[in-house]
């Protein structure tokens, strides 16, 4: 009878008799236990190794046979899973030489891998065991191997590993419009599988290897397939090359077509000056001079206003299928006789039958040429004159006084000053002096809605918050959504008043004051508004809000309102003056300010720039402030506001200067030269 014995390896000497002992399907009291080597630690694992003992059972003829035992796979399952080892600490199935260096000199009963293939040598006290891993076909002698095996020299081991294949996809389509064809490739790949090689060891655990080769897409069958759908146009054969040879999955453009040129449209081409000039003229020195520009042109009676062009049609163009493409199809302009006009020769000439400002007004394919007489004044506005209520352009050759109006629809020039007076126009107006103390208002929007917009838009802000807040809130488990539409918001909008949001309802119910203010001025929307916000906001104890969907509704409501205030498509509203002292200016487009700002309001809904000082007030832009000198001394509040998407330029910013750049605000300490005040992609903002 063969005496049984085994050595084992371990991470400490307890483990490596424990898994002999399993191996050997024996119990401690029958076996002898010799330790051939103690297990060293090392540091942090390196250099560590195992434990080393050779375990006999005694006097016991167990002949089941070893080989079940060995062949046990989940005994060695559950002997390697006790183990404890580190990531770098040596495994049965892969100890390094510093762990078996006998392995140099004796290889009896060991097994290893090398260049794909599996070698053993036979000891009459030890037995190697190899293991097949998942993806390893292990045959002995013929016979398929799913589990752990002892092995012996005349053993015939042979293993199958099968190479795969992913083959690439690609798909060649044509733009809707004929103009492109786009190859898109999933690149595929050739997967080669081998033997790892293994050191030698009692115990090998078969493992591949896998190296990847990316697979070139045959470029005649992408030739073929353009073929077939007809693609001879503008081919790319490099692009193709690159598509077929790419490593990564991709859209490739690989032939564009030959678009069409657009024509042109009939339009009419003016033979006298007929847009109010924005800019202004400059003398020699640099300096501006306000008294000889000529910004509003005008024509007399009888010129020829200008002319009809036709249309001129365009080219066509080649598909990537070698098809035309006709270009955009054109067409003639319709002329409308406005007042003051008459059409000649055919209806190619337009002829002014009056003396005033031209005036072109062009919708789609159809323009109304029109002369607005303009109303010249060659005095004061005072209280002689009366009020000035006109549909065209005026121009004042004098001052409009103390508790005057004058409106126009068309554009307003006042030679001197305007003083504590109101002056509307719904085009531009220029002051070539002063403002005192005065109203001021360019475009379709007047100062009540600058001044509600300014406040809505903060209220925006505040209202999208504490949405959030009432949602968070709600998933709390003191509150119950469920519950709010017996109670409604109120209780919750009560809790956010008292804590985080200490100015919403204050600011709730200026916004509520300032659109009852405007019962002439604003549609029925706007009170709309107001009602739901007092229903809803301010009788907080009898909120008419049941979920976070009736805030959002109002939200919705709010928004559309302000981007009414806020749209202009009128590039011809702007103001200019000298000087602004203790007034109000509003414009739907630029203000330009040649000397100074004196403690005044000022909103644009474009830019706003003043060559010279602010001292003290508010100025708003919806898009860009540009300022040479801003603040005061003496404590007098000077702050400059835009939107988020705005920009803020100043010269010199004196101490206690305040900017605000959407919802972030800036105090200036010290003064502070070319500043230039924007926010970044994160929402924080940037001073330089």
């Amino acid at each position: 009878m063969m005496e049984r014995k085994i050595v084992s390896k371990g991470k400490t000497i307890k483990q490596a008799v424990s898994i002999a002992l399993d191996l050997l399907n024996a119990k401690k009291d029958e076996a002898d236990i010799e330790i051939i080597e103690h297990e060293k630690r090392g540091f942090l694992g390196l250099g560590s190794k195992p434990a080393v003992v050779r375990v006999t059972v005694r006097n016991k003829d167990n002949r089941e046979g070893v080989a079940e035992s060995l062949s046990s796979v989940e005994a060695l399952k559950q002997a390697a899973e006790s183990l404890d080892f580190p990531e770098d600490f040596p495994s049965l199935s892969d100890t390094p030489d510093s762990a078996a260096p006998e392995a140099e000199h004796d290889l009896s009963g060991m097994v290893w891998v090398s260049e794909g293939s599996i070698f053993c040598k036979d000891a009459p006290d030890k037995y190697p065991m190899v293991s097949p891993r998942k993806g390893v076909k292990l045959f002995k002698n013929g016979e398929l191997v799913k589990k752990t095996v002892i092995v012996f020299e005349k053993d015939v081991l042979h293993v199958e590993l099968a190479d795969e294949i992913v083959e690439p996809k690609w798909e060649v389509t044509v733009s809707q419009d004929g103009m492109a064809a786009f190859l898109k490739v999933i690149p595929g790949t050739r997967i080669f599988r081998r033997l790892k090689d293994k050191l030698p060891s009692q115990f090998v655990e078969l493992e591949v290897t896998e190296s990847k080769d990316f697979i070139v897409i045959d470029i005649d069958r992408i030739l073929d397939r353009l073929k077939e759908l007809e693609i001879v146009h503008g081919v790319d054969f490099s692009e193709i090359a690159r598509a077929c040879t790419s490593e990564a999955e991709g859209t490739f453009v690989i032939a564009r077509g030959t678009p069409p040129t657009p024509g042109k449209h009939g339009y009419f081409q003016p033979t006298q000056e007929v847009e109010v000039k924005k800019g202004l003229k400059h003398r020699e020195d640099g300096t501006i001079d306000y008294r000889e520009i000529q910004q509003f042109p005008s024509v007399e009676r009888g010129q020829v206003l200008g002319v009809v062009q036709p249309p001129t049609q365009g080219v066509p163009g080649i598909s990537v299928t070698n098809e035309l493409v006709l270009s955009p199809e054109v067409y003639p302009l319709s002329i409308i006789e406005g007042k003051g006009v008459v059409l000649v020769e055919d209806g190619t000439k337009a002829v002014a039958t009056a003396s005033g400002h031209p005036e072109i007004s062009v919708k789609g394919h159809v323009a109304k040429i029109s002369v607005i007489p303009k109303l010249i004044l060659n005095k004061d506005i005072d209280i002689q004159t009366g009020n000035i209520h006109y549909v065209g352009d005026v121009e004042i050759l004098g001052s409009v006084q103390d508790g005057m109006l004058v409106e126009a629809h068309g554009n307003i020039l006042v030679r001197e000053n305007i003083n504590r007076a109101k002056v509307f126009a719904g085009k531009a107006i220029i002051v070539q002096n002063n403002v005192i103390s005065s109203e001021v208002a360019a475009g379709k929007n007047n100062h009540l809605k600058a001044d509600i917009s300014l406040i809505l838009s903060d209220h925006l802000g505040k209202m999208k918050n504490m949405v959030g807040a009432i949602q968070q809130l709600s998933s709390v488990s003191a509150f119950k959504v469920s519950s709010f539409t017996r109670t409604g918001l109120g209780p919750l909008l009560k809790i956010l008043y008292d804590g985080k949001y200490k100015s919403f309802l204050p600011l709730t119910k200026t916004l509520i004051n300032k659109i009852q203010s405007g019962k002439d001025a604003l549609d029925e929307k706007w009170f709309e508004l107001a009602e739901r916000m007092q229903k809803g906001f301010v009788n907080v104890n009898f909120s008419e809000f049941r979920t976070v969907e009736d805030i959002q509704q109002v939200i919705k409501m709010a928004e559309e309102l302000y981007h009414s205030v806020c749209e202009t498509d009128d590039d011809i509203c702007f103001i200019k003056a000298s000087i602004a002292h203790n007034s109000e200016i509003y414009s739907s487009g630029d203000i330009s300010i040649e000397k100074g700002i004196y403690n005044s309001k000022l909103h644009a809904g474009g830019c706003i720039e003043v060559d010279g000082f602010v001292r003290g007030g508010e100025i708003y832009a919806s898009k860009v402030v540009k300022i040479a000198e801003a603040g005061a001394r003496g404590g007098m509040a000077t702050k400059i506001s835009v939107p988020k998407n705005g920009t803020i330029r100043i010269g010199l910013a004196i101490e206690e200067t305040v900017i605000q750049v959407g919802n972030k605000t800036h105090t200036f300490t010290v003064r502070t030269s070319n500043v230039y005040a924007r926010l970044n992609e994160s929402g924080e903002l940037i001073i330089a």
